[in-house]
């Protein structure tokens, strides 16, 4: 990768990136940076040394090197930064749009917000061929949630960021918003791998990255679509009822098999083509304010 060096005062003059509340950064300060009039993002990373800035450094360096495999929607990691001599982080094309969180949070029209759902599953098509057509046979998004997909509303486009944290080559896996200890995940064996301890002095995520953790991760991401809130840390008879639940108001018994799906041991599926079948009426009456009502 290319390397940009930046001074003490050029690095102190830089103004944070505006991040709304809701959207989760715990790896490091996001900062503005416009380099030779391309406008690009500069992300400082927390860790500076050790096991997992290494393996941040091997990462960004996997991306660089296969990106011709990876569609153009992937914002990859373009430059390293130094300050003073020392890496600081990285730099990736600055994005014109709206976070996805914010969008399936907003009070646009839910055929829109569909139309974003389904297209993050679209991306999980891709990727799949992306394993079975190139040499990148194991390229996981492993971090996976609303926060990091940008919405470009005009051109109807929907952009991957944060892949720095995405599971490639022989790096470290990075934790997941969706894979946790608390996760519904922890409900099925043999089925996701969880880290063990011996292994966690090298890896900060808890379960090893696949196909099966990424469509969980997209499952999750829908259901808290329609709940309104976080489904993921249900203990699993309240996950059970609220599915049975969305089978009396009529949801897709597809969809509703693809949920079911993932506390079993069989491989998840995506559930892109029967998004369409959600309407209005369903949406509505599956958040979690009417559900309660309709216990």
């Amino acid at each position: 990768m290319k390397v940009i060096r930046l001074s003490k005062k050029a690095f102190n003059d830089l103004e944070l990136l505006d991040i709304p509340r809701e959207i989760l950064n715990t790896e490091g300060k996001v900062y503005n940076f416009n380099y030779r009039n391309n406008l690009k993002v500069f992300k400082q990373l927390y860790h500076q040394q050790g096991l997992i800035f290494a393996s941040k450094l091997y990462t960004l360096e996997m991306l660089d090197i296969n990106r011709e495999y990876l569609p153009e929607n992937f914002y990859i990691p373009d430059n390293l930064v130094t300050v003073a001599d020392t890496i600081e982080g990285f730099t990736v094309p600055y994005i014109e749009g709206v976070n996805l969180a914010l969008i399936l949070k907003s009070k646009i029209n839910c055929k829109e917000q569909i139309y974003y759902l389904k297209k993050v599953g679209e991306i999980l098509e891709q990727m799949h061929n992306i394993r079975t057509y190139t040499p990148l046979t194991d390229f996981y998004i492993n971090d996976l949630h609303e926060g990091n997909f940008i919405v470009n509303p005009k051109k109807r486009e929907i952009n991957v960021v944060d892949l720095d944290s995405s599971k490639i080559g022989d790096n470290m896996v990075f934790a997941s918003h969706y894979l946790t200890p608390l996760s519904l995940l922890n409900n099925v064996n043999n089925k996701y791998q969880i880290i063990s301890e011996e292994k966690n002095n090298y890896h900060t995520g808890y379960v090893f990255p696949d196909e099966n953790t990424d469509l969980y991760c997209y499952a999750m991401m829908i259901l808290n679509y329609l709940y309104g809130s976080n489904v993921n840390n249900f203990k699993l008879e309240e996950y059970y009822e609220y599915l049975n639940y969305l089978e009396s108001i009529n949801v897709n018994h597809e969809l509703i098999s693809v949920f079911e799906k993932l506390l079993v041991n069989t491989n998840n599926e995506n559930p892109v083509d029967y998004l369409n079948s959600l309407n209005e009426e369903q949406i509505y009456r599956s958040r979690k304010i009417v559900y309660e009502k309709c216990r």
